[in-house]
């Protein structure tokens, strides 16, 4: 039997006899000592420093120190004195299995990280304090693997929650953040941080927040509100720590260039005769939205707002590729503010898909609310220009019925009368493009499994998001197109965009764009004719339609064991067992994939019995694959906590 670890917390613990930089902080001890023993937790016998609060221990971290925590409570800020290197950051770690516990309810907050850089902290646990974290002045913290509940600050201060200011290049990996005051996630004027493989649960206002913060990743990560929003985008407007030299600040049209990618958007709330509670708020610049899946959103699953002052600008937005699935105030909704002094324009909808979505009135302040409750709402616009929706799929039940898309304010009683989606594309073609009509047959909604069927129609259905406007004979990978900003070149923090041109089965990975002159970078040359479309990677002849990219029969996928391998259990909560057949000693390729088609694990093995780790997956469902060099099957498999 083998068992594949991912866990750095193991790789690091193996092989600490023999690097040096380890320290220890340990509340069991007396005293602080030189000769620590970590295998029997006394001050006799070992050749390790150990210190008796994370205090003191961060006082002493230097460069290429590893601090250990071993398993207790702690009742102190863990706030580290001094700064990392990129080739020897100061690491802050749980020991082994052994559970780390900050709490307090007086912290304010556990971790404080000020003007620091290259720190990172791993394994631990942070619950009922006043705030758990604030990072300030600081570039290179990662922040992976740890759990924070229960943040209880009573004046619902905005940075209750991990809270970052003017601080650039950090990470916050594979946690569990469940249940603050007011916002789980903030960034105030950051640039470059990446959000990843979180699962993000229960706050008071909002699940994440940017504001007046550019090239930011929020990818892979299950969220989830019981109380109000998932996540916003937008400008600030005087907002940020506003103490030790980290002021409030006013910084409008200055909201860019940030992916929000791959996540699964499960659950909003709603309040009753307020606005509604959105996946995503959203009055950014030139960000993308793509390869999502929303459903059951109480409120808008993405509202493109306007509103006085942080949310005065949302133009160039591309939300592409996503799907919509039983969200209760429609999918999308366009605000339809003309005053002056706002800005929307060139945002674009493309490729998504708007299924069985419906409004339902929580509001009975507004007249046009009650003529929508129980309508098959897919997509509510207040305007019929500076927004494009292009090869969209928009279907309750039946082709052509009324009220898919509604148009019109809130505040008027004399809103125009619904229509049906063919006549806004013979009406409107500027705004409604080459739309469809069609039921998506998606595998399983009742499991969230919103991969296409084989038979599907929006399989290669999709519109090629850009065009080339140069060409190359092979010999070039410097492509210009009309519109860059679908596209990204991972902002330092990820390896960039796979992009595919129509008609070739090759594809190449973006290593930069400048956005300015829509020039592309490629990682290889390739040949391309100026017009050809372009579009990330796909299989087939063309994109699909949705959050997913089909390449696979019905047959590959199975929610039952098979004559070929078997899992269990199913559900799962922290490991799978896979057992196979394979009577060769040639290795199985083994991938786990998301909903959205984002590979979250992929490894080999050529045992019959294989255990995989899932312990940092949320809670969904999942794809496994198993392929020989003969076949290749798959199954469904839940997480379930």
């Amino acid at each position: 039997m083998r068992n594949i670890s991912v866990g750095l917390v193991i790789l690091v613990m193996a092989s600490l006899r023999c690097v040096a930089g380890y320290l220890y902080a340990d509340n069991s001890l007396k005293q602080n000592c030189m000769t620590y023993d970590y295998k029997t937790r006394n001050c006799s016998g070992g050749t390790f420093r150990a210190y008796t609060t994370l205090a003191q221990a961060a006082n002493v971290a230097v460069a290429g120190d590893t601090v250990v925590l071993r398993g207790g409570t702690y009742s102190e800020q863990l706030a580290p004195q001094n700064s990392g290197t990129a080739k020897q950051p100061i690491v802050f770690l749980a020991y082994a299995t052994e559970t780390v516990t900050i709490t307090g309810s007086t912290l304010a907050p556990a971790i404080w990280i000020f003007e620091k850089s290259y720190i990172h902290i791993f394994g631990i646990t942070i619950t009922n304090v006043q705030r758990w974290m604030a990072v300030l002045g600081s570039h290179h913290i990662v922040i992976s693997s740890n759990k924070f509940y229960n943040a209880n600050d009573a004046g619902g201060s905005s940075k209750t929650g991990l809270f970052f200011q003017n601080s650039n290049d950090n990470k916050i990996l594979n946690n569990i953040i469940d249940n603050s005051t007011q916002d789980n996630i903030a960034f105030v004027h950051c640039n470059r941080n990446l959000v990843a493989g979180n699962t993000v649960t229960r706050a008071a206002h909002t699940l994440w927040t940017l504001k007046c913060s550019n090239y930011t990743i929020i990818r892979n990560n299950y969220f989830h509100n019981q109380y109000q929003k998932i996540g916003e985008i937008y400008d600030c407007e005087n907002v940020g720590y506003g103490d030790v030299g980290y002021p409030k600040i006013t910084i409008l049209d200055s909201t860019k260039f940030n992916v929000v990618e791959s996540n699964v958007f499960a659950y909003t709330s709603t309040p009753i005769n307020a606005s509604p509670y959105a996946g995503i708020q959203h009055a950014g610049q030139y960000c993308i939205i793509r390869k999502n899946v929303f459903y059951n959103c109480t409120g808008p699953a993405v509202d493109f707002t306007l509103y006085a002052d942080e949310a005065r600008n949302t133009y160039g937005n591309k939300l592409y590729n996503n799907t919509f699935y039983n969200n209760r105030f429609g999918g999308l909704s366009v605000s339809g503010v003309q005053a002056s002094g706002y800005t929307f324009n060139k945002n674009m909808v493309a490729n998504n898909i708007f299924y069985k979505n419906t409004f339902t009135q929580y509001d009975t302040r507004w007249s046009w609310y009650n003529e929508l409750n129980n309508k098959p709402v897919q997509i509510i616009t207040g305007r019929t220009a500076d927004i494009l929706f292009a090869r969209n799929c928009i279907y309750n039940s039946a082709a052509d019925e009324p009220y898919t898309i509604a148009y019109g304010d809130r505040t008027s009683t004399s809103n125009p009368p619904a229509q049906n989606l063919t006549w806004w594309g013979e009406h409107y073609p500027q705004l409604f493009l080459a739309n469809l009509e069609l039921d998506p047959m998606f595998v399983d909604t009742a499991k969230k499994n919103f991969h296409l069927q084989s038979q599907s129609p929006l399989i290669d259905a999709g519109a090629f998001v850009a065009v080339a406007m140069n060409e190359s004979d092979g010999t070039s990978n410097q492509l210009v197109v009309d519109n860059s900003t679908y596209f990204m070149d991972g902002f330092s923090l990820l390896g960039g965009d796979t992009i595919q041109f129509r008609g070739q089965a090759l594809n190449a990975v973006i290593t930069n764009i400048n956005y300015q002159t829509n020039t592309i970078t490629l990682h290889r040359t390739m040949e391309w004719k100026k017009g050809d479309g372009v579009s990330l990677k796909f299989y087939g002849k063309a994109p699909d339609v949705g959050a997913t990219e089909n390449f696979v029969t019905p047959n590959d996928v199975t929610e039952t064991s098979n004559d070929f391998f078997a899992i269990y259990p199913n559900p799962a909560q922290t490991i799978i067992t896979l057992t196979t057949n394979n009577a060769t000693t040639q290795p199985l390729r083994i991938s786990i994939t998301s909903v959205t088609g984002a590979t979250l694990l992929s490894t080999e093995s050529t045992e019959s019995v294989t255990t995989l780790p899932i312990h940092q997956l949320p809670n969904g469902v999942y794809t496994l694959t198993v392929q020989s060099a003969t076949e290749k099957r798959s199954t469904l498999f839940t997480v379930i906590r």
